[in-house]
């Protein structure tokens, strides 16, 4: 096993690409502290982890608020001794809170605050989190999923203001990454970044689906149809992706690349942003 006696923080993976991730890192043998926002999630994940015959710990939370990722980091050192990787999952779009419902500016205001607070916020608050101790063990691994919108070049879907505010905190995060990997690389830490393709995950589902339900330009479309469109006349003929490979990707391509980036294999690499997508970007 490939990493057999490794412990590894998972966020955000009750579902979808975070919950493959756990399975995989699981079946390598790796102990996990996982943490989701759905208490359901969380408790489901647990159990299938748990019958892997890992140990588990398990957290449902907003781990975009620092509160809960102390609570998340201390705890896990506390149960296992150590934390030697991170993956940090979290991230999407969603609107904060809109008070001011004068303000012309709060809507727009709303979306980019509570998209950040997910996608870039959240990964490097984690990443301040649990830092002291790996640079005192003198070793680690992080792993930050960021997403094929935060390349250069990358199709604009017409979900605005969300869009902007998602593609924008991606690309942040892969420069975050790439600065935060010059830092720790004298520490025996390395800091990597996965940009997954386009992948029906359960959140892409309800996408679609609110897409087609509600906006005007979409409305009365499939979902499944919408969502293979989603890149802009990217896709051949019988909805199989125009790349290369000339399939869809899966949460087990995103997973198994995580493995990689998390095991020995992948000691000297760091810094670097894998595009795991079928060869769709170029960059």
């Amino acid at each position: 096993m490939k990493l057999k006696g490794k412990v590894s923080l998972v966020s955000a993976c009750g579902r979808g690409i975070g919950k493959e991730i756990a399975l995989t890192l699981a079946r390598e043998g790796a102990n996990l502290i996982i943490n989701s926002f759905s208490k359901e999630n969380t408790q489901t994940l647990e159990k299938e982890l748990a019958e892997l015959g890992v140990e588990v710990i398990a957290f449902a939370g907003d781990i975009t608020k620092s509160k809960v990722i102390l609570e998340t980091v201390n705890a896990g050192i506390e149960t296992f001794g150590k934390i030697d990787i991170v993956i940090n999952n979290v991230g999407g779009g969603s609107a904060s809170e809109i008070t001011d419902k004068d303000n012309p500016l709060a809507e727009v205001e709303a979306v980019w605050d509570g998209t950040y607070a997910m996608s870039l916020k959240a990964p490097v608050l984690m990443c301040e989190a649990v830092m002291p101790h790996l640079i005192e063990n003198k070793s680690g691994k992080i792993v930050n999923i960021s997403s094929l919108a935060g390349r250069p070049g990358m199709p604009h879907v017409d979900l605005v203001p969300l869009s902007s505010s998602y593609h924008s905190s991606k690309a942040g995060l892969i420069r975050y990454t790439q600065l935060l990997a010059d830092q720790m690389g004298r520490h025996n830490i390395n800091v990597n970044a996965i940009c997954p393709g386009i992948i029906y995950t359960d959140g892409w589902k309800e996408i679609s689906e609110e897409m087609v339900k509600h906006h005007p330009k979409y409305k009365g479309e499939d979902p499944r149809e919408w969502f293979l469109g989603v890149s802009g006349g990217r896709y051949a003929e019988g909805g199989v992706p125009q790349t290369p490979m000339r399939r869809e990707q899966t949460t087990g391509d995103i997973a198994e690349a995580v493995l990689f980036l998390a095991s020995d294999a992948s000691a000297n690499i760091t810094g670097q942003t894998l595009n795991v997508d079928g060869g769709m970007a170029k960059d």
